[in-house]
């Protein structure tokens, strides 16, 4: 009887969090999706302004101290490059929320703009202080 009752709890504790797990899904929905073009625009913007800022803390000097990362943009994956010292998990949330509204805001945009073709990065260079990547 004692071990019917606790295979009863288990069940229902597996139950219920099997219910919170995928009612919790509707986190995974993108939160851009229900903004209009405008207010993509500006967010992108910003994102991208605090990305780079948060990537460059520093004038380049020395192109052993910088590493490439990949982004999304209106015309598909781009790169930036970062310095060492950055915390590279920071930059990669903050990049990953950029990434989320480029999903939403990039099929709005590509039809509308002239893109580059894609180019593999090969290394970062430092060019008048700046870090910039140098392509194939």
């Amino acid at each position: 009887m004692k071990n019917l009752s606790v295979l009863g709890i288990t069940s229902l504790l597996a139950c219920t969090m099997l219910f919170v797990v995928c009612k919790s899904e509707s986190h995974l929905e993108n939160p851009y999706k229900e903004k209009t073009e405008k207010e993509l625009e500006t967010l992108s913007n910003e994102k991208y302004s605090k990305i780079i800022a948060m990537a460059s803390p520093k004038e380049c000097s020395n192109a052993d101290d910088w590493k490439i990362i990949d982004i999304e943009t209106v015309c598909g994956t781009s790169h930036i490059p970062y310095h060492r010292s950055v915390d590279k998990t920071i930059l990669q949330n903050m990049i990953h929320d950029y990434n989320k509204l480029m999903e939403i805001y990039q099929p709005m945009m590509a039809p509308r703009i002239n893109c580059i073709p894609y180019r593999k990065p090969l290394d970062v260079i430092c060019k008048e202080g700046q870090a910039t990547i140098k392509y194939e």
